[in-house]
């Protein structure tokens, strides 16, 4: 007997403030580009280094670019912080170390409105992608992430995202010594299960 087709994922529709209106199915969130719950991790190495993974060319959003963050639009009844582990785990088969939470900003353009949590990790394993999704990347210093970014190569909402985590920040230092001893770390086991 044939299977039945799985019902739509859904995404919580959100006003400025992050509470939600109604969940609807995500193909409608992209196409009336609604406000909308998303992550972006930014996975560093031990040496500074930043991953850089190029976008699959068959994304629904920003296709073939590259993009310096991890992320996800966050589903209905999901929590940020799980989102943000299970899509490190889905995307580059990051797992077994924690994430870092970073800040939070609002993101718009033709393409995309979200409502962005930024967060980071530390990681020196394999990387293992997700075809569906990417289709190669690197460890990247941040003269050529900057490169990246001058030269319009990258998803602009990342790039937002970095713009600030570099203000913040600042420029030239090593995340894993200079930054994540002094945030908390957030657990990821369990986030590979679903709600």
């Amino acid at each position: 007997m044939p299977r039945a087709p799985s019902p739509p994922e859904q995404v919580d529709w959100i006003d400025e403030a992050g509470q939600t209106l109604a969940s609807l199915p995500r193909s409608e969130i992209r196409r009336r580009n609604l406000l909308h719950r998303v992550t972006a991790t930014f996975v560093f190495h031990p040496d500074g280094r930043l991953f850089v993974q190029q976008r699959s060319p068959e994304k629904d959003v920003y296709p073939s670019l590259y993009d310096m963050c991890v992320g996800g639009t966050v589903i209905s009844g999901e929590a940020y912080d799980t989102n943000a582990c299970r899509e490190i785990a889905e995307e580059l088969g990051v797992t077994g170390v924690p994430i870092y939470a970073l800040f939070g900003h609002r993101f718009q353009d033709a393409h995309s409105c979200s409502l962005i949590r930024v967060y980071a990790c530390v990681y020196d394993g394999p990387i293992r992608f997700q075809p569906e999704e990417v289709v190669g990347g690197a460890w990247e210093d941040e003269a050529s992430v900057e490169r990246r970014v001058a030269a319009g190569q990258i998803c602009p909402d990342s790039a937002q995202g970095w713009a600030r985590y570099l203000a913040q920040h600042g420029r030239g230092r090593n995340f894993a010594q200079d930054v994540a001893p002094g945030l908390a770390p957030i657990s990821c086991a369990g986030a590979l299960d679903r709600p």
